[in-house]
């Protein structure tokens, strides 16, 4: 059975939007290594309809380079969205239906791990449905004070097992914790 890891950057208040005020800073040359490694082991991303129209205008134009640019284009990508029909970014396919059901169909497939970025309503979605294997939280030194919550209020209780640890350039620190059984 395929693993659903859900990948996100956030701050030590646990904020998660507005990633082009705070995360660009961050960006090295270790950071870019922890994208290809998380990569490495998956044929498929899970994307949400903003996700996805964010990642369809940005990754594209780098088709071709080596590491996870060139993984991220070629790899399969599975948009849950009800809004979106033209699918125009290579091999993209749209989740018809319940998500949950297809998302589940998708997990039990062959084939590598599912990765999905961000905590929208696509993560929130697969997490009330216990979906998500694995989270990955990219931790910045930096304190917002303001805006979206990792996990939003009413969002419900989920017990989770600390796995790894590593810091990277520049003060990032990668927590992995898997849903505890």
């Amino acid at each position: 059975m395929r693993k659903i890891i859900a990948s996100t950057y956030l701050t030590l208040d646990g904020r998660v939007d507005d990633l082009r005020e705070w995360a660009a800073p961050y960006d090295s040359e270790p950071v870019a290594a922890y994208h290809s490694s998380l990569l490495a082991n998956s044929d498929g991303l899970l994307l949400g309809r903003r996700t996805y129209e964010i990642f369809a205008a940005l990754w594209p134009p780098r088709a071709g380079r080596p590491g996870y640019p060139g993984k991220i284009n070629s790899m399969a990508k599975y948009v849950a969205s009800t809004t979106v029909t033209d699918l125009a970014w290579e091999n993209s396919h749209l989740i018809a239906g319940d998500v949950a059901e297809g998302v589940a169909k998708l997990k039990e497939q062959p084939g590598g791990d599912l990765v999905t970025y961000g905590i929208g309503v696509l993560t929130q979605t697969l997490r009330a449905h216990h979906l998500i294997d694995e989270y990955q939280f990219l931790l910045h030194p930096v304190v917002l004070g303001r805006g979206a919550a990792l996990f939003g209020e009413g969002a419900g209780r989920v017990d989770l097992e600390l796995v790894d640890s590593t810091a990277i350039d520049p003060g990032v620190v990668v927590l992995t914790y898997r849903t505890a059984s």
